[in-house]
């Protein structure tokens, strides 16, 4: 692929988006804890891109920002 760390995916060295940073040592200690902080991080981004999506579609059908809705709706009272 030419990128340094996207290498190793191919050859089934790592996981996707599995770049080795783990700088507090997480990793190091009990490998269940761990796949459980993994799954959580996935959810955790999961539930970002649900987040960003809906910024983008409220942008779309109001052509504001998230703040300025927000702005308006608490001017507006009709949270």
């Amino acid at each position: 692929s030419g990128i340094a760390p996207t290498s190793g995916r191919e050859s089934g060295e790592r996981e996707p988006g599995d770049f080795g940073l783990d700088p507090l040592g997480y990793g190091k200690g009990d490998p269940a804890g761990f796949e459980r902080l993994k799954g959580q991080e996935i959810k955790n981004g999961r539930l970002a891109m649900w987040a960003a999506a809906g910024l983008i579609m409220q942008g779309c059908s109001t052509h504001q920002g998230g703040i300025e809705n927000l702005m308006q709706s608490l001017q507006d009272n009709s949270f």
